[in-house]
C-alpha cells in the first residue's frame, strides 16, 4: 500500500515540473487575449515568440506532450499493479485499493481534458508502458472518444475517491483528488461538450456543500470557536453566496487565495514546497517572471488597463486590475503580471505596496470558477429563470472585487458575454482563457463567423505590432488545436494521418 501512495504522490509531483505547469499557461494563456510578449522575448525564446504570434509548426517544443503522457503512465502504472499489491498486503484494504484507483483516474482525467482541448485527436493510453517488449506506436483518438473515457472514469471516482474531510491538512484537502474536485472536472468536462444540465448540477453540488461550510463556519464563529477561519478565511454574503470577504482587509480575497493559499475557495490546487523541492512554480517563474525581476517573457496586454466605458475593467472600483496586472493608473505601453508573482499588502499610511511571493500554488478549481462555471451553463440554456440566475452568479462575483456592489445590468440577450468578461476578469492568467474562448466559438450557432469574430475583436487587439498577421495565421477552426508534435510522428508514423491539417505543409 505505501508503495502505491509513494507512486500516486510522484503524479502530482511531476505536474510541478517545469515542462508541465509551462504548458498549462502556454496552452491555456498564451494565445488568448490576457498576454502579451516582452520586448525581449523573440530574443530570449523564439519559439514562445512563434506560439504567441501564431507562428507554430509541428516542430516547435512547446507543442510537446512529453511531460502528460509521464503522469499518464504513471497513472495507468498504478492501475496496472495496484490490485497485485493489494492482494500481497494484508493491511490494504479493498476500499483503499478503490480509493487509490480512483485517485489516479482522476489524475489522468486532469492530463487528458488539457490533452484534448489542445490537439483534439491524441492516443487514448490506458494501459502501463512497463517494459521494452510494449508497442509505443498507439493511433490517435477521436476527442470524443478521449472525452467518453474520461468521464467514464471520472463518474466512477466519484463514488470510490476520498471525502476531503478525511485528510488532516489543508494541503492534502486541496492538493489531492477527492469527490468535490472530481466533481469540479466532470463539471468542466460537461461545459467543454455542451452538456449544460450535467455541467449545472455538479456545480450546484460544490456550491451546496460550500454553503454547508459557510454556515458550519459561521456556528463556530458564534460560539466562539474559530477552528476553520484561521486557515479557511472571513468570509461574506455576496448575494446570497459565500465567498471571502474582501471589506475584511485591502485585497484579502487576492492574498488568501494567491499569498497564503488553500482558502475556502480552494477547491484544486498543485501544491509547491518551495524548501522540498528547492525550486517554485516554474511556469509562473519563467513566464510571468522570476521573483527578482520585474517581469517575465509575457506581460499583461495593455489594452486591459482601460477603463473608460465599455472597457473590460470600466469599474473604477474592480481591484482585480491591480491585482491582475499591477495597474496603479500610471498609463504604460506594459504591464507586468501581477497575479500570483506579487503579494499585495498595505501599511497603516495605507499605501499598497508589492513584495514578491517565493512559491505559488498553482489553482487548477476555484469556487468562483465553479460560479462562473454554472452561470455558463445556465447562459447557453434556453431558460429565462437560468438566465437570471447566471446573472446573480456574475454578479456576485463581480460585486466582490467591486467594493460589494455591482454596475452590471440584466440583459437576457448579452448574457453570454456578460459570463465570458466576469471570467476574464476573475480567472485572468489562471490557464483558462483560450479555452474560454474556444468554448465560445464552438458553441455558437456558427463557428466559421465567431471564429472571424475571435481574430478581429478579441485577439488583434493583444499585439501592439504585426497583429494582423498573427490573427490571419487563425485562417481555419482547426488553428484552434495544436500540432502534434514532429518528434512524435517520427517515432510513432501511426499519428501521421491525423495530424491536424492546419499545420501540414503541402
Amino acid at each position: 500500500k505505501s508503495e502505491v501512495e509513494s507512486v500516486i504522490t510522484s503524479c502530482y509531483y511531476h505536474m510541478q515540473d517545469a515542462g508541465f505547469a509551462q504548458r498549462v499557461i502556454a496552452w491555456g494563456e498564451v494565445r488568448g487575449d490576457n498576454l502579451t510578449s516582452s520586448s525581449t522575448m523573440e530574443a530570449d525564446n523564439k519559439e514562445m515568440y512563434d506560439f504567441y504570434i501564431n507562428n507554430i509548426t509541428a516542430d516547435n517544443s512547446w507543442t510537446s506532450w512529453a511531460d502528460f503522457y509521464n503522469v499518464i503512465n504513471l497513472c495507468n502504472t498504478i492501475l496496472h499493479y495496484a490490485p497485485e499489491a493489494q492482494v500481497k498486503d494484508g493491511n490494504y484494504s479493498m476500499e483503499e485499493l478503490h480509493t487509490h484507483e480512483a485517485e489516479a483516474k482522476a489524475i489522468r482525467a486532469l492530463c487528458y481534458f488539457y490533452l484534448v482541448r489542445s490537439f483534439k485527436k491524441l492516443p487514448l493510453v490506458t494501459q502501463a508502458t512497463i517494459d521494452d517488449d510494449e508497442t509505443f506506436q498507439v493511433a490517435a483518438s477521436s476527442a470524443d472518444e478521449v472525452l467518453d473515457q474520461i468521464v467514464e472514469d471520472l463518474e466512477w471516482a466519484k463514488n470510490y475517491i476520498w471525502d476531503r474531510k478525511f485528510f488532516d491538512t489543508s494541503a492534502e484537502r486541496k492538493g489531492r483528488f477527492n469527490k468535490q474536485s472530481v466533481k469540479a472536472l466532470l463539471a468542466d468536462i460537461y461545459l467543454w461538450r455542451g452538456d449544460y444540465a450535467r455541467c449545472a448540477q455538479y456545480c450546484k453540488e460544490i456550491m451546496d456543500e460550500k454553503m454547508a461550510d459557510y454556515k458550519t463556519m459561521q456556528k463556530e464563529i458564534a460560539e466562539g470557536n474559530y477552528t476553520t477561519v484561521a486557515s479557511d478565511g472571513y468570509l461574506a454574503l455576496y448575494r446570497g453566496y459565500p465567498l471571502l470577504d474582501d471589506s475584511y482587509s485591502a485585497h484579502y480575497a487576492y492574498l488568501m487565495n494567491f499569498s497564503y493559499e488553500n482558502s475556502f475557495e480552494s477547491i484544486f490546487e498543485l501544491q509547491y514546497d518551495y524548501e522540498n523541492r528547492e525550486k517554485g512554480n516554474e511556469g509562473i517563474l519563467n513566464l510571468y517572471g522570476k521573483h527578482d525581476e520585474i517581469s517575465g517573457l509575457l506581460l499583461s496586454a495593455s489594452y486591459l488597463a482601460s477603463q473608460s466605458s465599455g472597457a473590460l475593467f470600466a469599474d473604477a472600483n474592480d481591484v482585480r486590475l491591480f491585482e491582475n496586472t499591477s495597474y496603479n493608473g500610471t498609463s504604460s505601453n506594459s504591464y507586468p503580471v501581477c497575479k500570483y508573482r506579487m503579494q499585495i499588502v498595505e501599511t497603516n499610511s495605507g499605501i499598497i505596496q508589492t513584495t514578491r511571493a517565493t512559491a505559488e500554488n498553482w489553482i487548477v478549481y476555484r469556487l468562483t470558477d465553479i460560479m462562473l462555471m454554472r452561470a455558463e451553463a445556465l447562459a447557453y440554456m434556453n431558460d429565462e429563470e437560468g438566465h437570471e440566475e447566471a446573472f446573480e452568479l456574475v454578479a456576485a462575483v463581480n460585486a466582490r472585487a467591486c467594493g460589494g456592489r455591482t454596475t452590471l445590468v440584466y440583459d437576457a440577450g448579452q448574457i453570454k458575454t456578460l459570463v465570458l468578461e466576469e471570467r476574464q476578469r476573475e480567472l485572468m492568467f489562471e490557464g483558462k482563457r483560450w479555452y474560454d474562448l474556444m468554448r465560445m466559438v464552438l458553441h455558437s450557432e456558427n463557428p466559421t463567423a465567431t471564429m472571424g469574430t475571435l481574430r478581429s475583436t478579441y485577439l488583434l487587439r493583444k499585439y501592439q505590432s504585426g497583429g494582423r498577421d498573427a490573427v490571419a495565421r487563425l485562417g481555419s477552426l482547426n488553428n484552434l488545436y495544436l500540432p502534434i508534435n514532429q518528434a512524435e510522428i517520427d517515432v510513432n508514423p501511426l499519428l501521421e494521418p491525423d495530424q491536424n491539417p492546419a499545420y501540414i505543409i503541402y
